[in-house]
C-alpha cells in the first residue's frame, strides 16, 4: 500500500512540474512561451500560405525568423498557439501555426498567411 501511495504521490509531482515518466526515469518536457496556449504535436491539417511569410522560432512577432517561406507553399501544420496580437497578411489575429514547409524546417508562421480549413481564423 505505501510503495502504490508514494508511486502516484511521484506520477502527480511529475505531472505538476511538466515531466513525464518513462522507464523509470523522468524527461522534462519542452515548455511553451510564457502566456502561450498550445495543443498537442500531431499533424492537424495541411494548405498554401496566402503570401510570402517570415518562419520563425517561438509563436511570437518578436521570435527570430528562421527564414521566409515563399506565396503558394504548401505547409503541413502540427499544432496551433494564441499568443499576443499580430498584423500579417491584411489581417489581424493571435493564432500561431506550428508549421513544417515542404522543403525546410519546422517554425512558427501567423495562421492569417495560411489557406485552410484546419485552424480557423
Amino acid at each position: 500500500m505505501r510503495k502504490t501511495r508514494v508511486r502516484v504521490m511521484t506520477a502527480v509531482a511529475c505531472a505538476l512540474l511538466g515531466t513525464a515518466l518513462t522507464s523509470g526515469s523522468a524527461t522534462a518536457s519542452t515548455p511553451a512561451p510564457m502566456g502561450v496556449h498550445t495543443t498537442a504535436s500531431k499533424l492537424t491539417g495541411h494548405g498554401p500560405t496566402l503570401e510570402a511569410v517570415t518562419l520563425r522560432a517561438e509563436p511570437t512577432t518578436r521570435s527570430a525568423a528562421l527564414g521566409v517561406v515563399p506565396k503558394g507553399s504548401k505547409v503541413l501544420i502540427y499544432e496551433g498557439a494564441v499568443h499576443g496580437m499580430y498584423r500579417a497578411c491584411g489581417k489581424r489575429g493571435n493564432l500561431w501555426l506550428h508549421v513544417q514547409p515542404r522543403v525546410g524546417a519546422m517554425g512558427w508562421v501567423a495562421r492569417t498567411c495560411v489557406k485552410t480549413n484546419a485552424w480557423p481564423s
